[in-house]
């Protein structure tokens, strides 16, 4: 049972322990409008980093293209876009904090997705040090099977009621909304839960405005769903793609204790991880063929799950049957998935992706000792879901480390 057994360790205690540099899926040809600039920021949001470039240029936050959204409390590095229309400013060593490593011109905005995948370096802290080689063996066991592709806690807000906002969003339950929005436990909190909400405004921070904007609603006597008309777009798309991630997790817990998370199953969508986000439909026939097993063990093949809207593409079989049940154990129906489609049309997710370049080595630094895990993981798969199986695995563990 030594597999399992759960270890002490910090994550994220400093900054500069979770280290993330960004694989761009092209280079920059050298020519065009888009100033195509690498930076690294350390302990701040991509919104501010996003507004600070966009300042500097004098263009609009629109004109600032991305790849994919990186950590806040962390080291990262990564390239922007800038459309200049033409025009060739001087390119700072740096804006504000932020570093401009390099830069160049290309063609086309850059793009959500426009990425290979993200180098990580995590140093974990208040590790003992009889728990290295426990430490190695486990980054080894991830390394050989594949990540369960679970989405990281980021993923759910400060928190950790995202998906709840996006549940109460699909359902169109908006007292529900509201409620979940406003709670917590200080004085101003409390005044809104006892609907006394002129003095949970006049109480609540200015930094928090999507629940001033609320309250303001309520206290000029608007409905429960006229207030929530005042929370932006983006932010709706934010609680919906949350709630998609929660039951994608959920469904995923299943596979693992089913033991089918790394295998494939008739009806299941293989996911092509060589082939831009692909998938085929398993049969019978080709189930147990060698040919199938052999790309599975490869990772060239893995099972699929859903982020669920109106127009992914559905499984079959017992898998279409699972997956069913599971988003009905959460209140969901096809109804839901069309109020969804406003703000996401739904597609597939791999439920466990290659671990690469790993390795785990120990040091010390100004901050003391440390163990330092390094991987490479593809875009949008979470380096804190590898750190937690290291410190704290499951019990599927136990079974594929032996």
């Amino acid at each position: 049972m030594k597999s399992l057994i759960i270890l002490a360790g910090k994550i994220k205690k400093y900054p500069t322990d979770f280290v993330v540099e960004e694989i761009p899926l092209y280079e920059p040809c050298g020519e065009g409008e888009h100033l195509y600039i690498t930076v690294r920021k350390t302990n701040m949001s991509h919104d501010e980093c996003l507004r600070q470039i966009a300042t500097y240029f004098k263009v609009s936050k629109r004109d600032v293209g991305y790849a994919g959204r990186k950590d806040f409390y962390a080291v990262t590095t990564q390239m922007f876009s800038i459309y200049l229309r033409g025009k060739k400013p001087e390119v700072p060593k740096t804006i504000g904090s932020i570093e401009v490593l390099d830069s160049s011109y290309h063609a086309n905005k850059l793009r959500l997705g426009h990425l290979v995948g993200n180098t990580f370096v995590l140093r974990l802290r208040d590790v003992d040090e009889l728990d290295f080689s426990l430490l190695q063996q486990r980054l080894a066991t991830l390394h050989a099977v594949g990540l369960p592709n679970f989405f990281g806690p980021q993923r759910f807000g400060n928190n950790n009621n995202n998906h709840l906002l996006g549940m109460a969003l699909v359902k169109e339950d908006w007292e529900c909304l509201i409620a979940t929005l406003l709670a917590g436990e200080e004085r101003h909190h409390n005044f809104a839960s006892e609907g006394e909400y002129k003095r949970a405004f006049d109480a609540w921070p200015f930094g928090q405005p999507t629940e001033r904007n609320v309250l303001e609603a309520l206290v000029a006597e608007k409905s429960p769903q006229q207030a929530c008309k005042t929370i932006s777009r983006q932010l709706q798309k934010l609680w919906v793609n949350a709630l998609q991630s929660h039951l994608f997790n959920a469904l995923l817990q299943h596979r693992i204790t089913d033991g089918t998370w790394n295998t494939l199953m008739f009806g299941d969508l293989a996911w092509k991880h060589d082939g831009g986000g692909r998938t085929f439909e398993v049969t019978k026939e080709e189930l147990h063929s060698d040919d199938l097993l052999n790309r599975v063990d490869a990772f060239l093949l893995s099972p699929s799950g859903p982020l669920w809207g109106s127009k992914m593409r559905l499984t079959t079989g017992e898998v279409h049957e699972k997956e069913i049940e599971v988003r009905e154990s959460f209140g969901l129906d096809d109804g839901h998935l069309e109020t969804m489609r406003k703000f996401a049309e739904g597609v597939r997710r791999p439920l466990r992706v290659e671990v690469r370049e790993s390795k785990a080595t120990n040091g010390t630094d100004e901050f003391g000792e440390y163990v330092q895990l390094k991987f490479t993981l593809p875009a949008g798969s979470y380096a804190t879901v590898v750190a937690n199986y290291c410190l704290s695995p499951s019990p599927w563990f136990e079974k594929v480390a032996k």
